[in-house]
């Protein structure tokens, strides 16, 4: 019979961690955490990269110039909370760190007061919205002084101009009697026409305040996985791709994301919206606004904007929407160049040089394990088997790990492994002329998800991307038994429900070692011997 549940693995000693990359070109008087690997991970001999944090609140030149402030993990016993470590870009005067409860699944957050250098339960007025009641700031004017909505739709993205939010909705005024129906700008979210006879009469009849200037309106569409940062590629490609070609503020005056909170946006995130939207290496982020947060994914979609009063409208001037892939848009950049374009800009975020061919392909291995699921059960065989190969090198990184110390990695990495999950977010960001070997789940192939990380590599035109696929019900461990009695028989076909898809999220693999063994002999000679993408591809698994 089939084993429903893995045991819980249990953590060697912390001597098995023999190095760890330093951060002291980054953070302030940097202090390292040791993260003993489960049981089985392979012997001391290989190197587990841990979460860094930094000691004290304060401020480090970083290699680029900017001054990056950071803070450790610190622990109030008295008020039961845990402070979680704050470091790398934040929007201007706007710099949080993450308050955990005890018996809680609610956080709660302190803002640094950088007048008086130290942590304060109260918000500063830089992380509360910028708006103006009517008429507007000083010598402003309706655009085409009319206060109706006008829009103009590209493929890819929409522009607003004056657009509404209201009580957790977005409108467009329309007036006149012609009939407009709503529009769903992205999967979770719509605009509303709001029809109205006259609509300089309508604004003339309700409170309502101004935010000037250009607004990026943001959906991250899986909020129900709100730290899979895998998932920004998909969304920040074809934006960075956009504001490359249209007349649009960048960066822009402010960036509203839906559905996530604070908490949600790691420095990783941050660095990669700063890229985005055109920060300069001696700027900070523009206002990001957010909603107000629940512990419940599922409410927070509807929460109110944070900082906006529910009985004003607000008039957005200029608004820029991206379509996603359920409004007709892409997942990845536009053009070639965009993507290897912003993969140098994020090398040089942090001082470091940026992507190019090494005379030959380094034999590291970096293996990116994961804690929680889609993890290997037969890990210890598996990475016996990966010893054969190269230096391998196990990496496990947190929420509280920096972009930095990734980057470090990704620069020596001549190989990465990993399960499908967020781990590939990095494999974008490795040099050229590396290759990546994926291990996808069973049942793992809506809407594209299995080629999500396949197409953000593709568009570098330069890593080499394999794939390994688990297509049996005994290489799979359901973590819920109720998922592998209700879809555990599905064939892929049928696998389209999100009952179905997020079952197979909250999996582990047992990995075929014979078959993998296979695919790292066929294609490793290839990779090792500098062959072009083009030349040394295979047709992705079917499922």
């Amino acid at each position: 019979m089939m084993e429903l549940y893995v045991p819980r693995r249990r953590a060697t000693s912390a001597c098995a961690v023999l190095a760890l990359v330093l951060l002291s070109d980054i953070l302030a008087a940097p202090a390292l955490t040791l993260a003993a690997p489960p049981t089985g991970a392979g012997p001391a001999g290989n190197i587990v990269i841990a979460s860094s944090q930094s000691a004290e609140p304060g401020a480090a030149a970083g290699s680029a110039g900017r001054r990056v402030f950071a803070s450790q993990l610190e622990r109030d016993d008295a008020r039961n909370r845990t402070y979680q470590p704050s470091f790398g870009l934040f929007p201007k005067g706007c710099r949080w760190r993450t308050v955990t409860h005890d018996n809680s699944s609610a956080v709660t957050y302190q803002y640094w007061d950088f007048q008086e250098e130290t942590w304060r339960d109260e918000r500063p007025a830089a992380c509360v919205p910028t708006t103006y009641p009517a008429p507007g700031p000083p010598g402003w004017r309706w655009n085409n002084d009319t206060p109706r909505t006008e829009v103009t739709c590209q493929t890819s993205h929409c522009v607003y101009t004056n657009m509404y939010y209201n009580n957790g909705r977005w409108y467009a005024l329309v007036d006149g009697e012609l009939f407009i129906p709503s529009w769903r700008f992205s999967r979770n979210q719509e605009v509303v026409p709001f029809h109205v006879l006259d609509a300089k009469e309508f604004t003339d009849s309700v409170k309502y305040h101004v935010v000037p200037g250009d607004t990026i309106l943001f959906d991250f569409i899986f909020f129900i996985h709100p730290t899979a940062i895998g998932h920004w590629w998909e969304m920040l490609g074809p934006l960075y791709s956009i504001l490359k070609t249209i007349n649009f503020k960048r960066p822009c005056d402010q960036f509203v994301l839906l559905h996530l909170g604070r908490q949600h946006l790691l420095e990783w995130v941050r660095a990669m919206i700063a890229v985005t939207l055109g920060v300069g290496l001696d700027e900070e982020l523009p206002p990001v606004l957010v909603q107000e947060e629940t512990d419940n994914a599922w409410n927070q979609i509807t929460q109110q904007l944070s900082g906006f009063a529910r009985d004003t409208w607000y008039v957005f001037e200029r608004v820029l929407i991206v379509k996603d892939l359920a409004t007709g848009g892409g997942r990845v950049f536009h053009t070639f160049d965009d993507a290897r374009e912003f993969r140098g800009l994020i090398y040089r975020q942090y001082g470091l040089p940026p992507p190019a061919p090494r005379p030959q392909v380094p034999r590291v291995i970096t293996f990116q394990r994961k804690r929680a699921n889609r993890r290997i059960v037969n890990e210890p065989e598996f990475v016996e088997l990966l010893k054969q190969y190269g230096e391998l090198k196990i990496v496990e990184y947190g929420s509280n790990s920096s972009l930095y110390e990734q980057l470090l990695q990704m620069r020596e990495t001549g190989v990465y492994i990993s399960v499908h999950t967020s781990n590939l977010a990095n494999a974008p960001l490795l040099q050229p002329g590396s290759a990546v070997f994926e291990i996808i789940q069973r049942n793992w192939m809506w809407n594209g998800l299995d080629r999500s990380f396949k197409d953000q590599t593709h568009m570098m035109a330069d890593i080499h991307h394999y794939a390994w696929r688990a297509k049996y019900i005994n290489q799979t461990v359901y973590l819920n038994e109720r998922d592998f009695y209700k879809v555990g028989h599905w064939p892929a076909g049928q696998c389209g429900t999100e009952e179905c898809v997020e079952a197979h999220t909250n999996v582990d693999v047992i990995v075929d070692l014979d078959e993998f063994k296979a695919l790292l002999d066929d294609r490793l000679p290839h990779v090792w011997a500098g062959e072009s993408v083009q030349k040394a591809s295979i047709p992705w698994p079917d499922w």
